[in-house]
């Protein structure tokens, strides 16, 4: 505004200066050529000029005046931008002065850059647009997602039944093809997500079902019925999350308690950062298969129609609270408690809790209530790895027996990086313990065999052939800890490039002794010896292990090997007082995933 008033008082100097000096220069030029040609008086002549001489020069001081005070900038000349001068703190009578304002030359961009930019801005804003538009549009759309896989396995396997001709099975001395075909559908609409997963194959089961014998003597899939759904289940995703359906539950470090597929609901709340760290919690309802509701046509196995344990209402109700805390970097604390309440009765669905396929010798009488408390960690710190787990299992076996059992597992590995021809060079140790009864204890005393509630196949192995063909021989209420303690040394590495090899050995023996030949839980495991022998021992036998892992094309088809070899000990004694011959197997096959 100073600046505007400024100019236009100039103006009107200006043009007053032009109007009065205009005048007079050529009145001041004719007078004197007038008084030249008449010859006026010169005094009075001289006097007049002077006159007007002095309103010239008073004139011209006002504007030099006003030119210095305001101290006008010359006219910004075309192609510059004023730029303030930094300069020092003016003097304190001239505080209140305006800042000096200078010009740079303005170093921009030609026409020509300056329209690539302009078109690079509008691609940028429509392709933004466009993203944003089709976000929007998948809100609205069902997107499907097609996968499976498909492994076939070759399988060689020697004396798995350890010279035992009563637990003698056809595939405890033979070669052997199975294969498995697996296809995965999942649709995922805006939050919501829905998935089936079916199995097919020679040897399938249901996994809904009770086991009787031990898994791997029905291989991996022994067919029951033509469809198979391995999960079945609906999922939201937002602020918290819910499934509902058959899924697979993995609790702690996996394959101790729970894990596999169960019909179950599930709520998860993240509760983000907390002072003790990320904290996520979750509670589930699970309805627990296992139950048969007969064993007309299903015999102490391996034999028997399997029919018999589908489609039970088991009426047995599983709770499950669990909090994932991670305080750190690379480290998890999981801390649960899962209670189970069963509301059967003698008449219902036979849980088979003593695995002899009789429900009259411990019939059902509603005080199954089983509780577990349990604490695993696990931690991968670079170069170290490292898990553990605590579980302590009591409650009510039965109304005249009660629970008291436990189970500790511990296992760490350190990556050695690579070593000469080892090529990348590991090694760990794994231990573990599991409760189990003394042979003296009475009948009515409290139940020490530690137990799992339900466990798949895939269970925690410690064992190709031991912790698989001849323990873990039932998904409900079993598990491989059950009076076992062992000790195991692994060691892998990858001589040829991609080729994970992995070497291990174990030492086995039971918790508590037991009578020879009567295998670690006498009465409850389908492999034991034949010796009857009253001499207690502890010594299961131990094992080695060579497991090998390598792709064969893209990462999607994956070859592997497994063999084991075992040497059973005193618990598997013959008749004569001769320990059982060793046991091998191997099996060759590969896995193709799409």
């Amino acid at each position: 505004m100073i600046k505007n008033k400024f100019s236009a008082k100039f103006i009107f100097v200006a043009v007053l200066l032009g109007i009065v000096l205009a005048p007079l220069s050529a009145y001041t030029e004719e007078t004197k050529e007038n008084l030249k040609a008449v010859s006026q008086p010169a005094e009075e002549t001289q006097v007049y000029i002077q006159q007007l001489e002095k309103r010239i020069s008073d004139l011209e001081a006002i504007v030099n005046t006003l030119l210095e005070e305001k101290k006008i900038p010359s006219p910004v000349p075309s192609g510059e931008v004023p730029k303030e001068k930094p300069e020092a703190p003016p003097a304190v009578e001239d505080e209140w002065a305006e800042p000096v304002v200078e010009t740079t030359p303005v170093k921009g961009r030609d026409e020509d850059a300056r329209r690539r930019i302009s078109e690079l801005e509008t691609w940028q804003k429509k392709l933004a647009a466009g993203e944003a538009k089709r976000e929007e549009e998948s809100r609205d759309k069902t997107i499907f997602t097609l996968s499976g896989k498909y492994k076939l396995r070759l399988n060689i396997k020697d004396n798995i039944n350890l010279n035992n001709p009563g637990q003698k099975w056809t595939y405890d001395n033979t070669t052997y093809f199975d294969q498995r075909f697996q296809l995965r559908l999942e649709a995922e609409h805006g939050p919501l997500t829905g998935v089936v997963v079916f199995d097919k194959g020679n040897f399938v089961f249901d996994w809904k079902e009770d086991s009787e014998g031990t898994l791997d003597r029905w291989s991996e899939f022994h067919t029951v019925n033509s469809a198979l759904v391995r999960e079945l289940y609906v999922q939201y995703t937002g602020d918290f999350i819910v499934k509902a359906g058959r899924q697979n539950v993995m609790l702690g470090n996996e394959g101790i308690v729970l894990e596999g597929p169960v019909d179950a609901f599930k709520v998860s709340y993240p509760f983000g950062k907390t002072p003790l760290g990320v904290l996520t919690g979750s509670l589930s309802y699970i309805a627990v298969a296992g139950g048969f509701r007969d064993f007309t046509d299903f015999g102490a196995g391996p034999a028997g129609d399997r029919s018999a344990v589908m489609g039970v209402a088991n009426k047995l109700d599983g709770y499950l609270l669990s909090i994932n805390l991670k305080p750190a970097k690379g480290l998890s604390i999981e801390p649960y408690v899962l209670k189970v309440f069963d509301r059967g009765r003698a008449g219902n669905s036979d849980l088979n809790l003593d695995k002899d396929f009789n429900a009259g010798t411990t019939p059902r009488d509603g005080d199954f209530q089983p509780l577990w408390t349990g604490l695993a960690i696990s931690g991968d710190q670079k170069k170290v790895s490292y898990t553990a787990d605590l579980i302590y299992l009591t409650d009510s076996y039965s109304g005249e027996r009660d629970i008291s059992a436990y189970a500790f597992l511990a296992s760490g590995d350190y990556k050695f990086g690579d070593i000469g021809f080892l090529g990348r060079l590991s090694a760990g140790l794994e231990a573990g313990l599991g409760s189990g009864n003394e042979t003296d204890d009475p009948s009515d005393s409290d139940y020490k065999n530690f137990r799992g509630l339900f466990l798949c196949k895939d269970r925690r192995k410690f064992g190709n052939i031991f912790s698989e063909d001849l323990r873990a021989g039932y998904f409900f209420w079993d598990s491989s800890l059950a009076n076992v303690t062992f000790g195991r040394a692994v060691i892998g590495l990858e001589p040829v490039p991609e080729l994970r090899t992995s070497l291990a050995f174990t030492k086995y023996w039971t918790t508590e002794a037991v009578f020879k030949g009567q295998g670690p839980v006498p009465g409850i495991d389908w492999s034991r010896g034949t010796s009857l022998s009253t001499e207690k021992t502890k010594e299961i036998g131990w094992g080695l292990d060579l497991d090998l892992s390598f792709p064969i094309y893209k990462n999607r088809l994956t070859g592997f090997s497994e063999a084991g070899y075992f040497v059973p000990g005193a618990v598997y004694q013959q008749a004569d007082g001769q320990k059982a011959d060793p046991a091998s197997k191997i099996v060759i096959g590969a896995e193709f995933e799409f």
